[in-house]
């Protein structure tokens, strides 16, 4: 797949990885029709467990990659498709390649518990992908990767790595090894920015970008993502990205249960004008203003906002109405899912008054609904707990600006109304990718997301076209004799391609799902797994527990020796475990910890300090 940017001007090269450049060449064209998991290096699947389409496509390019000496590329899912999964098992075929012996994946810190720190879940992909049971760590201030250098993988969030001494911890782990960097959400990372700085001064041998959506708004090239500079016929450059493998709508749809079905409502409404001069009213609607003032909406939308019109109880009306009706009769037609949970609203503002007076609108108009709102005005703790609880199912209405982002993944979101400014297509298709993730507690016919926006912010273009693309992945599903392999596409920018769409009172861009009594291609399983042995991957975890015993034990010791009527105190006995082991506790390795633990054992048996 080939992404398409605007006219841009493309810098020279940037400053890299001390250890070596990164490669732009072309990718291979593979079929991947006759390749399994277990033939590619690394990989001996778990016998109740098959990779997605595009993973084994994605995995099998890879290996090809890397045998013709390519190390750094892109890929592309859709959200909810298993970028996780899909990091490791990049991993264990550039381990067994002896391309890479460590991983590092940079997450935005919203992922970070969202999709990397479940250590259980970890093992379980490590089980399913045939890899052996590797511990990993998060990167943080208690430096456990540093103090541990055999850890693996380490999951670090780019603000960490932005930070001088995170940086520079960073720095000496990847100093230590070949690592492979994941970048997840890579669309974060212009090729100038602040994040791609502080990445691009570490070192590493290979580089995997993850992203649904590989294009920014402002044309700025991404970090270490092979690229071509193409010269248009009018002269102007273009900037085309070159996706290893790329899944897109088309084809999450074509393989089933990945993703909701989509309905998106485009509302036009009525403006009554005052002309200064005479005071005569003029009442139009948008559609017929626009058509006097031109397909450009730009200066509409600051015209509308000077004017607080999006503030105004009318035009709220007009847009969360049908979002709310919409939301009460799928609950009413609700029987329930297997674990009772139903559909959730999720409203995007302006800004966060934009968001206060919206919520205050919903509890004066539909207050048989639960609503909260989150935003940087409301305090961290307070934020985390609105959203916990909205993801719990707790709350019924959620307004936010721009707070639930990548790698919040609510399932039963199921209703989206956007009130804000934003038409940039990837940013557009990111907030909408968050009511689409499929919930298999819920049947076909429920797992529709209905989109809500209003006419004069120009989205009837890209919600035609995430229909079309939708509507497509359909009918290769419901056609006989399809190929689960990605079909082949004359034009490699058609995906991103949009045409202009004709706007009346309430467009609504509707799909039927067509029944042919089939499943989808593939079924991903996931069976449940109990983990062999006690002990967890996540050595951050380790260390917290084996610190947090130490620290009981020094207690015990030091009333154990006081009783014996010895004048010495708790921190008389870390004093001496210093002396000992010539390390603070909070600077000990996992190592050392244990070490620490089984010395203060032989204390408290011996009631005196060894």
């Amino acid at each position: 797949m080939t992404c398409t940017l605007g006219a841009v001007s493309v810098p020279g090269p940037s400053p890299r990885s001390p250890r070596r450049s990164i490669c732009c060449l072309a990718a291979p064209l593979m079929s991947v029709s006759s390749v399994s998991a277990a033939d590619l290096p690394g990989l001996d699947p778990a016998e109740d467990f098959s990779f997605r389409d595009g993973q084994l496509a994605f995995l099998a390019k890879l290996a090809r990659a890397y045998q013709e000496g390519r190390t750094d590329h892109l890929g592309v899912f859709v959200p909810g498709y298993g970028k996780t999964l899909t990091a490791l098992a990049s991993f264990a075929v550039a381990r067994a390649m002896g391309v890479s012996d460590t991983l590092v994946v940079f997450v935005p810190r919203s992922n970070l518990q969202e999709q990397y720190a479940d250590a259980d879940e970890m093992a379980r992909m490590l089980r399913w992908i045939g890899a052996p049971r590797m511990p990993f760590c998060v990167a943080d201030a208690d430096r456990v990767f540093v103090k541990n250098p055999e850890i693996p993988i380490v999951i670090a969030t780019y603000q960490y790595a932005c930070g001088e001494s995170g940086n520079r911890d960073l720095q000496r782990y990847c100093n230590q090894g070949a690592p492979l960097f994941v970048l997840d959400e890579i669309h974060h990372l212009p090729e100038e920015g602040t994040w791609s700085q502080a990445v691009g001064r570490l070192p590493y041998d290979s580089l995997i970008g993850l992203s649904g959506t590989p294009l920014r708004s402002d044309g700025q090239p991404l970090f270490g993502v092979p690229h071509d500079v193409v010269t248009g016929d009018d002269g102007r450059e273009q900037l085309h990205y070159r996706a290893l493998h790329e899944v897109s709508l088309r084809d999450a749809h074509a393989e089933g249960q990945i993703l909701k079905r989509i309905e998106a409502h485009v509302i036009d409404y009525n403006i009554t004008m005052v002309e200064e001069d005479t005071g005569e009213e003029v009442e139009v609607s948008l559609g017929e203003l626009k058509d006097e003032v031109g397909r450009d909406t730009s200066h509409l939308d600051r015209y509308f906002a000077r004017r607080s019109l999006r503030f105004h109880d009318v035009y709220l009306d007009t847009l969360l109405g049908p979002a709310v009706g919409r939301l009460q009769k799928k609950r009413a037609g609700q029987i329930g899912a297997e674990d009772g949970r139903n559909h959730q609203m999720l409203v995007t503002c302006m800004s966060n008054r934009h968001a206060a007076d919206v919520l205050d609108f919903m509890e004066r108009r539909y207050g048989w609904l639960s609503a909260t709102r989150i935003g940087q005005d409301v305090p961290r703790d307070e934020r985390e707990e609105r959203l916990e609880a909205y993801r719990q199912g707790e709350v019924d209405v959620m307004v936010q600006v721009d707070m639930i982002g990548e790698g919040t993944d609510i399932k039963t979101i199921s209703v989206i109304a956007k009130l804000d400014l934003v038409s940039a297509r990837s940013k557009t298709l990111q907030q909408i990718f968050r009511g689409m993730r499929y919930y298999d507690a819920w049947d076909e016919d429920a797992n529709v997301c209905d989109v809500f926006t209003s006419g004069d912010l120009g989205l009837s273009e890209t919600l035609a076209w995430m229909t079309r693309e939708v509507q497509e992945g359909l009918r290769r599903r419901t056609e006989e004799g399809t190929s689960p392999e990605k079909s082949e596409q004359t034009d490699d920018r058609s995906e991103w391609a949009l045409t202009g769409v004709n706007e009346g009172e309430i467009e609504t861009h509707r799909l039927e799902l067509e029944d042919n009594g089939r499943d989808s291609n593939l079924q991903v399983q996931r069976q449940p797994f109990e983990e062999s042995g006690s002990d967890t991957l996540d050595l951050s975890a380790q260390e917290e527990e084996l610190r947090q015993e130490c620290s009981e034990l020094a207690t015990r010791v030091a009333y154990a020796l006081q009783n014996r009527g010895m004048d010495v105190h708790m921190r008389d006995v870390h004093a001496k475990a210093k002396d000992r082991f010539r390390k603070a506790q909070s600077d000990m390795s996992l190592k050392l910890l244990k070490r620490k633990k089984k010395w203060l054992k032989r204390c408290l048996r011996s009631k005196r300090l060894v």
